[in-house]
């Protein structure tokens, strides 16, 4: 049986474009400006932009800037951080590199990381960021990482951030799945997932090598049914 497709408006280019009906609701992109759409589900002549930024009781989650250059400076530059992670601290250099990337990402850029930073309301300081990554080619499904100054953590920030996060992915994108990650010894990662809803699939025994010692990484993940019933 051949599918009908939809027939609308790009929000960014405002050329017609057009997608098969099982993409109704989905987050695509455009053909002609590459700008993430979403295709819409309600017969409107005009698809959405993705629901950004994302403001909760004391955060703002927002693309990043080249001004956050010294806020991210300062927040890579602590090894606390790269603790349970495969990292290290970044120079100056790397960092404004870093933004330079970001500034050409999209939301829906294959094999790239979306990265949104946490504002504080109070302020404006950047206290850490999330990146985004679609695992899949069909955009269903997306895995996470947060990264949070040491100087804001065990005051509920974290949390905050990865509801408003869970929020957008589900009901602002329609995802079908989100995922994350851990080292099996990061206690507080656990912890922020757990409480967050994600279920704990599984860990993999010694799959990973830091600080010169093999390390287990324990896999969370969080279905769309799973995220409504919560």
């Amino acid at each position: 049986m051949e599918e009908n497709f939809i027939d609308f408006k790009c929000p960014g280019c405002g050329d017609p474009i057009s997608f098969p009906e099982s993409f109704r609701g989905l987050l695509q992109e455009c053909p002609g400006c590459a700008e993430s759409v979403m295709v819409p589900s309600d017969g409107s002549g005009v698809g959405r932009q993705p629901p950004l930024p994302l403001t909760t009781d004391r955060l703002v989650l927002r693309r990043l800037r080249g001004t956050d250059w010294k806020d991210l400076l300062e927040l890579t530059s602590d090894e606390e951080l790269f603790r349970y992670l495969e990292g290290r601290p970044l120079s100056e250099e790397e960092i404004l590199q870093w933004l330079e990337n970001d500034r050409h990402a999209k939301l829906t850029t294959p094999n790239q990381t979306f990265c949104l930073g946490m504002e504080l309301r109070d302020g404006g300081k950047l206290v850490g960021y999330l990146s985004l990554g679609f695992t899949e080619p069909q955009r269903l499904q997306v895995g996470f990482n947060l990264f949070l100054s040491q100087s804001c953590q065990r005051k509920g920030l974290a949390a905050e951030a990865l509801a408003a996060m869970l929020e957008f992915c589900f009901a602002g994108i329609s995802l079908h799945r989100v995922t994350a990650s851990c080292d099996s010894r990061h206690a507080a990662a656990c912890r922020l997932f757990e409480k967050a809803g994600l279920r704990r699939e599984g860990e993999f025994l010694k799959d990973h090598r830091l600080n010169d010692e093999w390390a287990n990484t324990v896999h969370y993940a969080l279905l769309k049914e799973e995220y409504r019933r919560s």
